[in-house]
């Protein structure tokens, strides 16, 4: 039986000479393979298993289980969990306004009733991304949390604004 290594590693779709394959990178790094990126030297390509590739989401971190490829030029992953991380969501002050922020993973959404852009003033989308997040714990509490604290937020920066 070949030897399984376990690692962390992103899929992503396609490429220019293998059409429709999922397909990530591995690398050697102190003795053990880990997850890299495409533009890394010294890498070997991994493809996934036509068993599982349906449920691959591209993109996002997993937890694989991988089986070198015969000619030994590169891996196949047998098996594919999705890592999920647990999120916080925190209030803060930054110039003397209350921030909501949402962090998990590498990741981080933010909340900022003064800002112009839409993206980090619209509680609805932001609530929206995070209930969609397939890498994050308990992602629906999370997106209710968030909710809570960005409506207590909006209502003390109306009221600031309308004080001045």
């Amino acid at each position: 039986m070949a030897q399984r290594i376990k690692t962390n590693i992103k899929f992503y779709k396609g490429l220019d000479n293998v059409a429709d394959k999922l397909y990530g990178f591995v690398a050697k790094s102190n003795g053990s393979w880990r997850g890299c990126r495409e533009t890394e030297s010294k890498k070997k390509i991994v493809f996934v298993d036509t068993a599982i590739a349906k449920d691959i989401i591209p993109n996002t971190l997993y937890s694989c289980s991988l089986v070198p490829m015969r000619n030994e030029g590169g891996f196949i992953a047998k098996s594919a969990t999705i890592i999920k991380f647990p999120g916080t969501v925190a209030t803060v002050c930054r110039k003397n306004v209350f921030l909501v922020r949402i962090t998990f993973g590498n990741k981080e959404y933010i909340y900022d009733p003064s800002s112009k852009e839409k993206r980090k003033n619209d509680i609805k989308s932001i609530a929206d991304i995070l209930r969609s997040r397939h890498d994050l714990e308990n992602a629906i509490s999370v997106a209710e949390d968030f909710i809570d604290n960005a409506c207590i937020v909006k209502r003390l920066y109306e009221q600031s604004q309308s004080n001045v």
